[in-house]
């Protein structure tokens, strides 16, 4: 049985606005999952019913065996960890980090011990007592990961809590969380919407969309075998090229052509697509990733002129036109590339992804 179950979850406010629907997910002790979307997908407030500070309309939550779905939160053995750290100014560092201790009765010298354990694994021993007022962002985040980990909950929740750290400060958080997280195997939930964070730290990404999981799995599964159109838009920095086309075999050619576009691109070999014959003649989404297109001397095949070149020092995304729309490519390195220059682009074929039009689910072409 898994450790954390979520079964048919949904919330319904008193407006009649449904942020979570019928959300099913299982998660194994010792996991880091990460609930990754955009704003206002329900990854907040999933997260919040955990807690127990939003009440579940429908559905339950079992958490080590036991239904905790209608237990207050002071029952449930759940730390959690907020953006705004929540740590309070009147108290001194020790005392942040002793607080929840001393509301479960602990005895002093075990206060003392575990202040002092958990300080060390989160490196601010040497502050104890000083006042969040004195501490930077960083260092106030590691006070309310060491308050989080000084009460063993059965489960920790994270929710965006790197977002108002500066981008340096947040690539150092995030290591630090990842070194806590292997030294101390805690279950743990983390809620972003940024897709470095999640796909740095997940065990497991749980992609969500208007209160729906998209799809659940490691990142490589995430990244690189979207199972919707949503997260192949989502993922990537940049995201990956989607057109809606038609698909025609030509020579041994497996050729997309977009509406009204008046060209068309080769994707390759069609014996790289063993199952595509029942899908040439209608229509499909493809999407390509950026970094899955190469560029050659022009060849009479897929040319096209570059129109933006974005130089990014470890690699240099160019902007082109392709089937009527914008395309980026993205090329490893500081590359000599000149806007205006015309090259032919070479797709990878084991790369290209198919979305069906209806249902924008991934097309299986095995």
């Amino acid at each position: 049985m898994s450790y954390l179950k979520l079964s048919s979850l949904k919330k319904t406010y008193p407006n009649g606005v449904t942020a979570v629907k019928d959300l099913d997910l299982e998660i194994e002790k010792g996991e880091f999952v990460v609930l990754l979307g955009p704003s206002g997908c329900g990854k907040t407030t999933t997260l919040r019913m955990l807690a127990g500070l939003e009440e579940v309309t429908e559905g339950s939550i079992i958490l080590d065996g036991k239904d905790i779905t209608r237990l207050p939160p002071r029952q449930r053995n759940i730390s959690m960890i907020f953006q705004s750290y929540a740590v309070w100014p009147h108290m001194t560092v020790a005392e942040n980090i002793a607080y929840p201790l001393r509301l479960r009765k602990m005895d002093k010298k075990g206060i003392a011990s575990k202040v002092q354990e958990v300080a060390r694994i989160c490196n601010i021993a040497d502050y104890l007592d000083r006042y969040p007022a004195q501490l930077s962002g960083g260092q106030r985040q590691r006070v309310a990961v060491a308050r989080a980990l000084a009460v063993n909950s059965k489960l920790s929740l994270m929710d965006e809590p790197l977002s108002n750290l500066d981008a340096k400060l947040r690539v150092s958080v995030r290591t630090f969380l990842k070194e806590i997280h292997r030294n101390t195997g805690a279950t743990t939930i983390f809620v972003t919407h940024d897709q470095a964070e999640a796909m740095a730290l997940a065990d497991r990404i749980v992609v969500m969309n208007e209160g729906r999981i998209e799809q659940v799995g490691s990142t490589r599964e995430i990244y690189s075998e979207c199972g919707s159109l949503f997260t192949a838009q989502f993922m990537g920095t940049p995201p990956a090229n989607i057109q809606r086309v038609a698909l025609a075999s030509t020579r041994g050619r497996l050729v997309a052509a977009a509406k009204d576009a008046g060209a068309a691109l080769d994707l390759g070999d069609q014996s790289a697509f063993p199952a595509i014959g029942r899908l040439t003649g209608g229509e499909v989404f493809l999407a390509v990733r950026p970094e899955n297109i190469g560029i050659v001397e022009p060849n009479g095949i897929n040319e096209t002129s570059i129109e933006i070149v974005e130089p990014q020092g470890a690699y240099t995304i160019l902007v082109s036109h392709v089937l009527g729309s914008e395309w980026k490519i993205m090329l490893e390195g500081d590359v000599d590339i000149r806007i205006g220059q015309k090259v032919s682009l070479k797709i990878d074929p084991a790369k290209v992804m198919l979305y069906d039009v209806q249902t924008t689910k991934r097309i299986s072409l095995s």
